[in-house]
């Protein structure tokens, strides 16, 4: 009987000191509902890189440029010793991770300079070698899986493509079989960085004359440019780059 009694004494004691039941005042404001930040990309991928203001010297020390011959010129006439300009004469892009790379000891491949590369700005040229070809997919897996490797554990770097620009002549293939598939190419060029959310450079805007083609004085085989050709090379991709913090935006709610 005791015992029963201190038990029937702790249940008293027990939900005499339980808490109030908390009314909510009708005339209380609101806290705020809060949202985590994200991201919005505005650049519009399927268009090609605008005109901006020229990058600082400085800027080179962060950008790679890596391509067939072409891109040859900017390491033999370029102005900006700070940049790495890698290329392979000849290049076929199946066979970029088994030819060296120009000038190198090392007999490293392009492939090897892509996979171990910090920069944080790459520009690719490549397509030139295949341009006979009129069945780009083999062409576009390829380019695919070099873009994707570049971006996997670095995601904020910029990539750029560059399209091929008109040449005057190519051995073995007249026009009109010269443009379509020229414009075949950076078909396929194009739309895997659109799909990669990437940029792309499109010269002939800049480095073509009234009939289309590259300008004459500009190239010495009506293909690969000369001194004043890779300066005017050089100088329309350093008008041309893309700024991330004009297009893409922090929004907090």
């Amino acid at each position: 009987m005791k015992k029963l009694m201190i038990l029937c004494m702790g249940a008293v004691l027990l939900l005499g000191c339980s808490a109030p039941e908390k009314k909510e005042d009708p005339d209380a404001t609101p806290e705020p509902v809060t949202y985590a930040c994200r991201y919005i990309d505005k650049y519009d991928y399927s268009q090609p890189a605008g005109f901006s203001d020229m990058v600082s010297d400085d800027w080179y020390d962060t950008a790679l440029f890596a391509g067939d011959s072409r891109m040859g010129s900017i390491a033999l006439y370029g102005t900006h010793d700070n940049a790495q300009v890698e290329y392979v004469t000849s290049l076929n892009l199946m066979r970029i991770g088994n030819m060296p790379v120009d000038g190198r000891d090392d007999g490293k491949t392009l492939m090897d300079i892509l996979e171990e590369t910090e920069k944080d700005n790459i520009y690719l040229l490549f397509g030139i070698n295949e341009i006979r070809n009129p069945n780009f997919d083999a062409f576009g897996e390829k380019l695919q899986e070099i873009v994707d490797m570049l971006m996997k554990d670095h995601p904020t770097r910029s990539i750029y493509l560059i399209l091929s620009y008109h040449p005057d002549k190519i051995d073995g293939l007249p026009e009109p079989a010269l443009t379509e598939h020229l414009n075949n190419l950076n078909t396929t060029i194009s739309e895997i960085a659109k799909k990669s959310h990437i940029y792309f450079v499109n010269p002939d805007d800049g480095l073509d004359d009234e009939a289309g083609t590259v300008i004459d004085d500009y190239v010495w085989d009506g293909l690969h440019f000369n001194v004043p050709g890779a300066r005017a090379f050089e100088e329309y991709l350093g008008y041309h780059v893309v700024r991330r913090e004009k297009y893409v935006q922090e929004i907090c709610e």
